[in-house]
């Protein structure tokens, strides 16, 4: 049995969702988190708080200006929801197909907008297929960082899970000063290794 109603669990979801996938507002997203949140990637780790979570998330998607994330699915249990995104890329070759991989979300709700938890699954196989495909095309077919933040296909995600036609991807870790990107686990200082 949940605290809150499905309507307050639903609309702050989609709330979360268009700060964080859609505008990629990864400093106001990882805000929307308590102060005690666990974030945990079966990969990368364990990460607590928005301050830990924003340098994850930045980091990481920092390292691949070229993905976003098209809503497949969500389903929403009590205080519970589980979703499932595309991590896509737009082709550097022209009239290619994009190249994609899935992943999955499961994040509780703590009240007053705010989320207690998210825990990410993804194959690490597909993942690697996904970045061997992205890297050998873009060897082909070179592109600048603006040009790798195109946003084409948003596939059948709801109207209010993709952004305006107008929209131009502006990530929050674009202009942040002195910002890098991970390289690798070696340069997640922070947080907790789950191996």
């Amino acid at each position: 049995m949940s605290d809150f109603t499905r309507d307050e669990v639903e609309t702050a979801f989609r709330h979360y969702f268009r700060v964080g996938q859609v505008l990629e507002n990864w400093e106001a997203w990882a805000n929307l988190f308590t102060d005690d949140a666990v974030y945990h990637d079966h990969f990368y780790g364990k990460f607590t708080g928005p301050s830990e979570i924003r340098r994850f998330i930045e980091g990481t998607m920092g390292a691949a200006p070229h993905v976003y994330n098209p809503l497949v699915w969500y389903a929403i249990d009590g205080d519970r929801v589980v979703y499932e995104v595309i991590n896509r890329a737009d082709n550097p070759e022209p009239g290619a197909p994009s190249i994609d991989f899935s992943s999955w979300q499961n994040i509780r709700y703590a009240g007053n907008g705010k989320w207690r938890s998210e825990e990410d699954l993804w194959l690490m196989a597909e993942m690697k297929r996904f970045a061997r495909e992205y890297d050998a095309a873009l060897a082909r077919f070179p592109q600048t960082t603006a040009e790798r933040l195109s946003r084409q296909d948003w596939g059948d995600s709801p109207d209010w899970a993709r952004p305006a036609d107008d929209h131009a991807a502006r990530p929050s870790w674009l202009d942040r000063p002195n910002f890098s990107a991970f390289r690798g686990l070696a340069d997640i200082d922070f947080g907790e290794r789950t191996h």
